[in-house]
């Protein structure tokens, strides 16, 4: 039996695709603990895993991050997490003894744990494998924030004094490699795939039956064409964009089913059109199995299950560079239709939808990413090369 240490930021959309790996891994006999904050107990309790919480600054890091007008928010603050983050969990992961420690690339404190504690490790990712491409993408937007590569700086300063491990450059949250890199998206999918070495495994992603109850009435899908329109879990404080969805769509053939989340002011929002559900929650990856086309923010997760459905995209990214390279990506493989926000209306909307439903090549070329993700093994795959190295690194 292998001990397993799982790390993660705090956010929706990095856990839910480790949660079927996790639960197929203690299906399999194997032990495993979940570190992270309190709100994500019961997710993880339902998996089998050992539940460890944390406190965090991620919510504060994030309104920071997308406030600051800076093209690269969130890693910027990533260290500071760490910094808070670490002396909470590290005698606790030292007295467990895993053998493996495996963390999401965002998650630069389970890095730096296995680093301290020099326990083989293994880097989880839900978004790009970073080619020099990306990387140099970073670096220019990066570039654009000195005071935040300054700040940085201080608090790699204060880590390295601390803790034995050694400095590292900004990009390299991104860039840094394991010996093992679990990528969840399909190989197709994943820019520069040639320049990677043969440590990245794309597994596609990480979907399993969910167990959540709905009282979602899914029979109003099923004699309309469906719209399915979501700003992700954290960045969706956004009444301006659903207003205009609003306008797009209201009174048209459309059924169109909207997550507006827990953070926007729903006293800003205008009254929903008759053929509109609304919704804070919705089961995303039971609607996109009724959707034609699926309105989002460019977020990886959103747009890896849209493809597991074989839906088509119209992406307005939201003003982070990560979601800015994910749906430009997305336009060029010719998956959908890129955006700019600052340039919707309501009818290009409308007209970029109904050409995304009308063109049957969008549709076609979604269908074949989705027989892709069929075949690339997905969580039980990825139990399978956990187990693997496990097995080599033990």
């Amino acid at each position: 039996m292998t001990k397993f240490v799982f790390i993660n930021i705090p956010s929706t959309s990095h856990i839910n695709p480790t949660l079927p790996i996790v639960q197929e891994l203690v299906e399999r006999g194997d032990e495993v603990s979940y570190y992270l904050t309190e709100r994500f107990r019961q997710v993880v309790e339902e998996t089998g895993a050992t539940f460890h919480s944390f406190e965090t600054n991620i919510e504060q890091i994030n309104k920071t991050s997308f406030t600051s007008g800076k093209p690269v928010g969130l890693p910027m603050y990533m260290l500071d997490e760490s910094l808070f983050v670490i002396p909470q969990i590290l005698e606790s992961i030292r007295a467990e003894q895993p053998d493996v420690i495996v963390y999401g690339t965002m998650c630069l404190t389970g890095r730096l744990i296995a680093e301290i504690l020099q326990i083989p490790a293994v880097n989880f990712r839900m978004i790009f494998a970073f080619s020099k491409r990306l990387t140099q993408i970073f670096r220019a937007n990066a570039s654009q924030d000195p005071s935040g590569i300054e700040a940085f700086q201080a608090s790699l300063h204060t880590l390295c004094s601390q803790y034995p491990v050694k400095p590292f450059r900004l990009e390299s949250i991104f860039t840094h490699e394991e010996p093992l890199n679990l990528v969840t998206i399909p190989e197709s999918f994943q820019i520069d795939r040639e320049s990677l070495g043969d440590q990245y495994h794309f597994v596609g992603p990480a979907i399993a039956p969910r167990k959540q109850q709905s009282d979602f009435p899914f029979e109003q899908l099923e004699k309309q064409p469906v719209i399915y329109i979501t700003q992700g879990t954290v960045y969706n404080d956004r009444a301006d964009f659903f207003n205009l969805c609003f306008a797009a769509f209201a009174d048209t053939h459309w059924k169109v089913v909207v997550s507006i989340g827990n953070n926007v002011d729903q006293s800003k929002l205008h009254p929903f059109p008759n053929n509109f559900i609304v919704r804070s929650y919705i089961p995303q990856l039971e609607v996109l199995a009724y959707t034609t086309v699926c309105i989002n923010h460019a977020a990886m997760t959103t747009m890896m299950e849209s493809f597991s459905q074989g839906v088509p995209l119209v992406v307005v990214a939201q003003k982070l560079a990560d979601m800015d390279v994910n749906s430009s990506w997305v336009d060029e493989l010719g998956l959908g239709i890129k955006l700019n926000d600052k340039d919707l209306t309501a009818e290009l909307l409308r007209d970029t939808v109904t050409r995304v439903s009308d063109d049957p090549a969008f549709r076609m070329r979604a269908r074949k990413l989705q027989e892709e993700i069929k075949n690339a093994g997905g969580y039980k795959r990825a139990a399978d090369i956990l187990q693997e190295y496990a097995i080599v690194h033990i």
